[in-house]
């Protein structure tokens, strides 16, 4: 189960039933947990919220994290330092001549018989 079905479930059982409603607003871990029949992790939060009809809330995900405090990975070191690259290299069409960015052109002559 993914958490928008867990999240569902939840809601439809706390429509449907005012002590499991209450017992979400309460102690919302344990009522969770009863519901997964598993044990959540100790060090989990959670928080239950109860709009009403003045009151809405917006859940925000986790921000992502600052891209200076992201390593890098082994070709992004490569880039970095100088080193090659495996990415492909654009390819510039004119004219009817194809060839790779950043390479000389190289001429062909045909001839027709």
């Amino acid at each position: 189960m993914n958490r928008h079905e867990i999240e569902s479930q939840l809601i439809e059982k706390a429509s449907a039933d005012p002590a499991s409603r209450q017992r979400l607003l309460d102690d919302p871990k344990a009522a969770i947990a009863d519901l997964l029949g598993v044990e959540l992790p100790p060090g989990m939060r959670i928080t239950v919220l109860e709009e009403t009809p003045g009151q809405h809330y917006l859940v925000l995900p986790p921000a992502p994290p600052s891209l200076d405090a992201l390593p890098l990975d082994d070709l992004d070191l490569a880039l970095v330092g100088g080193g090659r690259t495996l990415r492909p290299h654009k390819i510039l069409v004119s004219g009817g001549n194809t060839r790779a960015a950043n390479r000389p052109a190289v001429h062909t002559s045909q001839s027709s018989c």
